[in-house]
C-alpha cells in the first residue's frame, strides 16, 4: 500500500511538472493569471465608480440676494457639485433639457410670517440612481446653509429639540472603490479558475494527446492533481497581487482577518478549478468550454453576486437563483471581511457553503475524467 501511494504522488507530480511545462510555454496562460488580475483592479478600480461627484447644478438668480450668495458659495465648496448661474428660470430649464445640467436649484420669497425662504429643487431623473443621490447630497447642502443662516422666529420656537447625528459604519468615506474591489478580486479568482481549467482536457482531446495521458496508469485522482495544482498555485498568486494592490494602492481597509480571507479565497478556487474540469471534461472542445464558462461563472459573478447590484432590491426569483453560484457566497465573505470584520456565525456559513461547492464540482469532474477513449 505504501509502495502504490509513492508511485501514486510520483505519477501526480509527474503529470504536475508536464502541466507547467505546457502553462510556461503557452504565454497567454502566464498572461490571465498574472497581468490580468492587476489589470482589472486598475480598470475597476480607477474606471468604474459608483460615486457622484462634480455634478453640474443651476442655480437660478432672477433676482440678486444675500441668502441666494451664500447658497451659490456652499454649493463652490462642496466637492459634490459644480454649480453655475442662470440669470431666469427659463436660461435653466433649457439647460436641463439640452443635458448640460443634473439639477436646478431655485430660491423664493414666500409670504410666509417667519419671513424664511422655500427652495425649490428639480433634478434630472433619467438616471434615477444618481437623481436620488444627488437629491440627499442637495438637501444635505441647503440643510448645512439654512442652519448656519441667522436664526428667525421659527428656530427659536425650536430650541430645544433633539439634534439627529448621522454615523456610517463599515465605509465612512463612502468611497464605492471600497465595495467594489473585493467584488473585483472575486472575478479574478472567477477567470482564473474556471476558464483556465476549461481548457486543460479539452486541448488534450483536440490535439489528440489524451490518448498517451489515458495510456498511463495515472489514476483519475492523479489526472485531476496534475491539472489543478498548477493552476490553484497561479490562481493564489493572482489572489496576492490582488491584496497588494488593493491593500497599497487602493487602500482599502481590511478589517477581517487576512488568514480567513486567504483561507476562503483557497476552498473558493478549488470549487472554481473542480467547474473548469467539469466542463473541459463534459464538452471536450476548448471554445465550447470557454463560452460555457463565459455564460455559467463569469456572467453570474459579474451579475448575479452582488458584485455591482444590491441583491436584496432585486426580485425574488433572482435572489434565489444568484445562491446557487459559488461566487455569491465568496463576494458576501470577501465584502464582510473586508468592511466590517469577523462575524462568526456569517463566516462560518460562508466557509460551509463554500466547502460544499468545492466537493460537489471536484467529485463531479472526477466521474467526468475518464481513462478510456470511448
Amino acid at each position: 500500500m505504501k509502495k502504490l501511494s509513492e508511485n501514486g504522488a510520483k505519477r501526480a507530480w509527474a503529470l504536475t511538472r508536464k502541466e507547467v511545462r505546457q502553462m510556461c510555454r503557452d504565454k497567454s496562460t502566464l498572461t490571465l493569471g498574472i497581468f490580468l488580475p492587476i489589470a482589472l483592479l486598475l480598470i475597476f478600480g480607477f474606471g468604474l465608480s459608483l460615486d457622484v461627484r462634480m455634478v453640474p447644478v443651476t442655480v437660478v438668480r432672477e433676482k440678486s440676494s444675500p441668502a441666494l450668495l451664500d447658497l451659490y458659495a456652499g454649493l463652490r465648496l462642496s466637492p459634490y457639485f459644480a454649480p453655475s448661474m442662470a440669470n431666469s428660470w427659463a436660461e435653466a430649464e433649457h439647460r436641463l433639457r439640452r443635458g448640460k445640467t443634473d439639477a436646478i436649484v431655485r430660491l423664493e420669497m414666500k409670504d410666509r410670517s417667519d419671513g424664511r425662504e422655500e427652495i425649490q429643487i428639480i433634478l434630472n431623473g433619467r438616471d434615477s440612481n444618481k437623481a436620488r443621490i444627488t437629491q440627499r447630497y442637495l438637501e444635505g447642502a441647503v440643510a448645512r446653509w439654512s442652519s448656519l443662516r441667522p436664526a428667525g422666529v421659527a428656530d427659536e420656537a425650536a430650541m430645544g429639540r433633539a439634534v439627529v447625528e448621522q454615523r456610517i459604519w463599515y465605509n465612512d468615506t463612502q468611497e464605492s472603490r471600497f465595495f467594489l474591489i473585493p467584488g473585483v478580486i472575486a472575478l479574478v479568482m472567477t477567470l482564473i479558475g474556471t476558464l483556465l481549467t476549461a481548457l486543460v482536457i479539452a486541448r488534450e482531446w483536440e490535439r489528440g494527446t489524451y490518448e498517451t495521458l489515458a495510456a498511463t496508469p495515472a489514476r483519475k485522482i492523479e489526472i485531476m492533481a496534475g491539472k489543478t495544482i498548477p493552476y490553484f498555485v497561479l490562481g493564489m498568486t493572482g489572489l496576492f497581487l490582488c491584496l497588494a494592490a488593493s491593500a497599497w494602492v487602493f487602500r482599502v481597509p481590511i478589517r477581517g482577518s487576512l488568514f480567513l480571507i486567504v483561507f476562503g479565497s483557497a476552498i473558493y478556487l478549488l470549487a472554481a478549478l473542480g467547474l473548469g474540469l467539469l466542463v473541459s471534461a463534459t464538452v471536450k472542445k476548448q471554445f465550447l468550454a470557454s463560452q460555457l464558462v463565459l455564460v455559467f461563472s463569469f456572467m453570474p459573478t459579474m451579475m448575479l453576486s452582488g458584485f455591482i447590484f444590491d441583491l436584496k432590491s432585486a426580485p425574488a426569483a433572482a435572489y434565489y437563483i444568484a445562491h446557487l453560484f459559488p461566487a455569491t457566497w465568496y463576494v458576501g465573505l470577501l465584502q464582510t471581511l473586508f468592511l466590517v470584520g469577523g462575524i462568526p456565525d456569517l463566516v462560518q456559513r460562508y466557509f460551509l457553503v463554500m466547502f460544499c461547492f468545492a466537493v460537489l464540482t471536484l467529485g463531479l469532474a472526477g466521474t467526468k475524467i475518464k481513462k478510456s477513449l470511448e
